[in-house]
């Protein structure tokens, strides 16, 4: 990306498939060499956490709850994680926490680095280094245990009985990394959810709110803020149970019903599933799989459905 600051030191090129980046809000991201893609956008790696991920978790609706059950799905840095562990620090509310993360490399480049670690809190830092030496964490505001290794396999460890009120789901892009955004795995992230939890995810794929709204949740669209003017949305939201909706002023600001753009996008060959019936396909065969049936598809190809909505205002 042409407006990122790529860093490089002896010691990041030890984990050589990753690079350093300055964004524009100060804070640091990684840009992946594997997937060819950064962590979070130019505009800035906390700010991306707070708006695509804290803010739509409205978290004032869980203050008469003790705890707040959340997963979150692919860690990374760490950001989504931190910055919920900081707005907790305004509610009272005790945090229990589960992490899926593969890679350890991007935690460990993140505690090297002043710009990261100078940005939390010393209880937030604490825990962040617990789970990188540690794999779990355990203070007064709650406790932690991540789990390290492919989220598909790994997320059958997290106990039956336990159910999430907020999953944050941010692995690469679907094109990416479609192990984790399968029909199979996100129907697993959905039987995960509490009555009234969310998953919240940057993505807003057809493929993904197809397949969402599929396993029985509904979906919301998150909108966008003054950074991000020229998106149509900038996430999704999805949950069993939309009712808090008519006691919260957050809905009208931060998401809202799909538009007529997006739904008419759900009905195009974009919204063709990503499989994986046994959850241990590789990336190409998982995208073989979908090629092939997108060619075999009815549906409205997404070319057309550009040429009428993209260029337009939805209503």
């Amino acid at each position: 990306m042409k407006d990122l600051e790529i860093e490089s030191t002896n010691f990041y090129e030890k984990l050589n498939h990753l690079d350093i980046i300055k964004t524009k809000d100060g804070s640091i991201s990684l840009k992946s060499s594997e997937f060819k893609e950064p962590f979070h956008c130019s505009l800035g790696a906390k700010k991306e956490a707070l708006e695509k991920f804290i803010y739509p978790s409205d978290l004032k609706n869980y203050e008469r709850s003790k705890n707040l059950f959340t997963l979150d799905v692919c860690f990374g840095m760490g950001y989504n994680t931190a910055c919920l562990m900081e707005e907790l620090h305004n509610h009272k509310i005790s945090l229990n926490w589960w992490g899926l993360e593969k890679d350890k490399s991007p935690l460990t480049i993140a505690l090297n680095k002043d710009i990261y670690t100078s940005g939390w809190s010393n209880e937030t830092l604490s825990n962040l280094k617990a789970i990188q030496c540690l794999n779990h964490w355990k203070t007064k505001s709650g406790e932690g245990q991540m789990l390290w290794g492919d989220a598909r396999q790994q997320i059958h460890l997290i106990p039956h009985e336990i159910k999430f009120d907020l999953i944050f789901l941010d692995p690469f892009s679907p094109q990416k990394c479609p192990e984790l955004w399968t029909e199979e795995f996100l129907k697993t992230l959905s039987r995960k959810l509490s009555k009234k939890g969310r998953i919240i995810t940057y993505c807003t794929a057809a493929a993904i709110r197809a397949t969402l709204r599929r396993t029985g949740l509904e979906i919301r669209s998150i909108l966008p803020t003054n950074l991000h003017l020229r998106d149509w949305s900038i996430g999704t939201i999805a949950s069993k149970d939309f009712e808090i909706e008519k006691n919260t002023a957050n809905s009208v600001n931060l998401w809202q019903s799909l538009t007529q753009m997006e739904e008419a996008h759900l009905k195009t060959n974009a919204s063709i599933p990503y499989r994986d019936p046994h959850g241990k396909s590789s990336k190409e065969e998982i995208l073989k799989r979908r090629a092939i049936e997108q060619q075999s598809s009815n549906f409205e190809a997404t070319s057309s459905w550009k040429k009428r909505w993209i260029n337009t205002k939805s209503n």
